[in-house]
């Protein structure tokens, strides 16, 4: 067994890791953990890699697994964090909304999400917050029935990071 007491850097975000890590794959010396979004939170577990590798982590108090952590680098292995997909609802705010709508849509969206503790994902006029059953999309487009003519609503599949502080308060 491995303990790990840190995360050394992300492949998304560094340009040298990302490298190291291409180069790694190419030689067949990559190895994966897979992490669900709600484990990415706990500072201590364990884990067998997808090669066999038994990693015990025990992290820092705070500290946050994300998509692309290198955990664990030596000359010839390297171990990365994957967060498994999981569904979410997307919710495209559309352009076709009037002045006298623009304060509304966005503030109903915001109130209803929030009084639902979700944690949210925003990238441009699209909102992604994550659903516990399929069920849960029939029940936001009645929510959002009053203003649906600005919103496309649908479920997708992602692998789901939340914004810094909104998955605070997430129900399960």
């Amino acid at each position: 067994m491995i303990t790990v007491d840190s995360v050394l850097g992300n492949i998304n975000n560094d340009k040298k890791l990302k490298e190291k890590y291409d180069e790694m794959t190419a030689r067949k010396v990559c190895e994966t953990i897979k992490i669900s979004r709600l484990e990415s939170q706990r500072v201590r577990m364990r884990k067998i890699s997808d090669k066999g590798t038994d990693v015990a982590l025990t992290l820092p108090p705070g500290t946050r697994l994300k998509h692309g952590d290198v955990i664990i680098i030596t000359e010839n292995k390297m171990v990365v964090v994957v967060i498994e997909s999981e569904d979410v609802i997307m919710i495209e705010i559309r352009d076709n909304i009037h002045q006298d709508d623009i304060v509304e849509v966005p503030v109903r969206v915001g109130h209803t999400i929030g009084n639902l503790h979700r944690p949210i994902r925003l990238e441009g006029n699209k909102i992604y917050f994550p659903i516990q059953a399929d069920t849960e999309l029939e029940m936001f487009k009645k929510l959002f029935e009053p203003i649906n003519e600005h919103l496309d609503i649908k479920k997708t599949t992602m692998v789901f990071e939340p914004e810094d502080g909104t998955e605070i308060h997430e129900h399960s």
